[in-house]
């Protein structure tokens, strides 16, 4: 099965990143905006074994993707996953489906993701409700020459996904606790609207 091996860059400048993958002679895939679901049964099983089942719809098309990521050990410092996935023709129908079997949404989170392609590195421009981010995927060799590339050698990374991320911002501003991140109606109507993909 594929393998998904990445790390979260914090703390960058999305705007400058852009530029440094324009001279570096990166090859842009596209910008969507994601509205993803995660599922779990009743018990929490499957948070509680690290792994992660979740329902995505992008903009510009009706589709949808499932995905399964199983945890795997991996490289220090890079975040390891087996990941499964296929698209879907009718996300409502899948998601129907999955509460039919006694999973139900955990948690739903959104993001503005913009793709690109450097030296056989996934480069994701990541836009978040609560920060800006930058998510290189590939082999670590691929992932630390894209760091160099890019100038993003000396920023802070981390190998945790987006929703202990959001714990940890929550937490160091003394917020209560919460799982989804997603965008207020105007903002996400705005970044909609800015894809050519209003609601």
């Amino acid at each position: 099965m594929p393998l998904e091996t990445e790390i979260k860059v914090l703390d960058v400048d999305l705007d400058a990143v852009r530029r440094s993958l324009h001279q570096a002679g990166g090859e842009r895939q596209g910008r969507v905006f994601e509205a993803n679901e995660v599922f779990d049964d009743a018990a929490g099983s499957l948070r509680a074994s690290g792994v992660l089942l979740r329902l995505r719809a992008e903009s510009g098309g009706p589709g949808g993707l499932l995905t399964l990521k199983l945890p795997v050990p991996g490289p220090a410092g890079l975040k390891t996953r087996e990941e499964r996935e296929t698209r879907v023709e009718d996300p409502d129908a899948l998601r129907s489906v999955l509460e039919g079997l006694g999973y139900r949404v955990l948690l739903r989170y959104e993001k503005v993701r913009e793709t690109w392609l450097l030296a056989g590195c996934h480069v994701c421009l990541d836009h978040l409700p609560f920060g800006d981010f930058v998510e290189l995927e590939g082999e670590p060799e691929a992932i630390a020459a894209a760091l160099d590339r890019l100038g993003l050698a000396g920023h802070p990374v981390s190998d945790r996904n987006y929703h202990a991320l959001y714990r940890e911002h929550l937490e160091r501003r003394g917020l209560p606790a919460r799982d989804s991140f997603v965008f207020s109606d105007p903002e996400r109507q705005a970044l909609q609207a800015a894809l050519g993909n209003p609601t």
